[in-house]
This record gives C-alpha cells, structure tokens and sequence, in this order.
C-alpha cells in the first residue's frame, strides 16, 4: 500500500512538474537588424552584408561585436529560409509558398555565399582574430 502512494505521490509531482513546462520559445531580440526585419528580396540582405563588410574593426571587442552582428544575420536568413521551406512543405497544393522558397534559392541564396565568403575572409584577416578566445571561437574558427 505504501508503495503505490508513493508511485502516485511521484507522479503527482512529476505530472505538477510537466504542466508547468511549455514549448513556448521566446524569440531573442534582435540586437543588429530591426526587429522587423524581413526578407523579401536581395535588396533587404544587401546593405547588411555591405555594412558588415565595410565595418572597421580596431580591437578584440569590435571583431566580438561584428561576429555576434554577422551571426544574427546569417540567424535570420536561415530562420526566413526554414520558415518558407516547412510552410511549402505542410501545404503542398499552395503554389505561392512554392514560388516563395524557390524564388529565395534562385534569387536570394545565390547571392549570400559570396557575400558569406567576403566576410569570411575579412575574419580570417583580421589580426584581432588570433586574439580571440580559443575555446569559445574554436568550432567557427575551424569551419571557415
């Protein structure tokens, strides 16, 4: 008897525990973009990649903040990129969700991997980027 109230005791508890957890995901502010931002065409990504690109870099801190600059775009493009793919996915009738993935990966993807490659090359450049903490930059460091 002592043993199946405290089973149900547990699951009390562990129940109590799991209705207060949520898959609500709370989006994080955008510090660099506008938190309106959105992607319709290249024109929207242009002057981001340019301004990234043109930024001068002084210290470790500068090069800190341009890296967590170029992160949250390149986060917002992947974001808009997922988005259209799933809504063409879960509606496969609707030939505007369609349109809308393909037209960004024939008329916006293939700009950005240039642009990408600008900027990693301006990185691996930069002679703040030695002085970057190893452990904490070692996984981008090592994919460029």
């Amino acid at each position: 008897m002592a043993v199946n109230r405290l089973i149900e005791t547990t699951k009390t508890r562990h129940l109590k525990y799991f209705m207060k957890a949520t898959a609500d995901i709370a989006k994080l502010p955008r510090l660099y973009l506008p938190e309106n931002f959105a992607i319709g065409d290249w024109t929207d990504l242009e002057p981001w990649f340019t301004e990234l690109h043109n930024r001068e870099i002084a210290e470790l801190a500068g090069l800190e903040k341009w890296l967590a600059d170029f992160s949250e775009l390149e986060a917002a493009i992947s974001e808009d990129v997922c988005w259209r793919q799933i809504k063409m996915t879960c509606d496969t009738e609707n030939k505007d969700l369609e349109e809308s993935f393909n037209f960004f990966m024939t008329q916006i993807q293939p700009h950005i991997q240039p642009w990408a490659d600008k900027l990693n090359k301006k990185l691996m450049a930069l002679p703040q980027t030695e002085q970057l903490d190893k452990e904490q930059y070692e996984v981008l460091l090592r994919s460029i």
